[in-house]
């Protein structure tokens, strides 16, 4: 039987150190990729803030507010000038203004006042249009010449037989008196200023019956 020195490798174990070698190697080299893979990995992270710091930009020095005061207080000073000249103009034209406003105020009243008529009275005029035996057409004007609007009342008084006495023209009340009297009564009051014009027409029995007495509101009629 062979003796094997001491320290002597075994034979077995030579071929399987040798054929491990190359994984070690490999290991090796996944490791060292890994790290330089880290270490790229760090520094690019570390590096990426320097852009940011360049990219702010310059600092611009504050502006002082003295240096916009004078720019500012430059441009009313014209503006100012050319409105004192604007004004001037303005006063010069106020004046035929005022002189042609006391010639408007006089009319205004003149249209206000009422329009008298006869003295400022209630009046009445009586004539005779048409006549025959049988017939008489006559007619009654009433003018009204006070200044306010007037109710008004005429009595009329006939010689003889009078009798079926119409009034047209106006609304009107007729209310017969007996012995030839007849009292006209306006239905309404007649206007300041106003007249109103009545159509009277009534039978007789003789020419000689005719009117004798006219009165409105207590004065006398006028007779044409």
């Amino acid at each position: 039987m062979p003796v094997r020195p001491a320290g002597a490798p075994e034979p077995g174990n030579a071929p399987k150190l040798v054929a491990s070698v190359p994984w070690v190697v490999v290991l090796l080299g996944v490791l060292t990729l890994a790290v330089l893979l880290l270490v790229a990995s760090l520094s690019f992270r570390v590096r990426e803030p320097e852009p940011a710091a360049a990219s702010v930009p310059p600092l611009v020095p504050p502006v002082s507010p003295a240096a916009t005061a004078p720019s500012a207080s430059v441009s009313p000073t014209p503006k100012a000038s050319r409105s004192r000249s604007d004004v001037r103009p303005s006063r010069s034209e106020r004046p035929p203004a005022t002189a042609t406003s006391p010639s408007r105020t006089p009319s205004a009243p003149r249209s206000n006042q009422p329009e008298s008529v006869d003295g400022g009275a209630l009046t009445a005029t009586y004539r005779v249009r048409d006549a025959d035996r049988d017939d008489v057409a006559a007619e009654l004007v009433l003018r009204n010449g006070t200044g306010r609007a007037e109710p008004w009342r005429v009595e009329l008084t006939f010689t003889g037989r009078v009798r079926n006495l119409r009034v047209v023209g106006a609304p009107v009340w007729v209310v017969p008196r007996g012995d030839g009297r007849y009292v006209l009564r306006g239905v309404g009051p007649l206007a300041q200023g106003r007249s109103v014009e009545l159509g009277l027409r009534f039978s007789r029995d003789d020419r000689d019956d005719q009117l004798s007495g006219c009165r409105v509101n207590g004065g006398d009629c006028a007779l044409d």
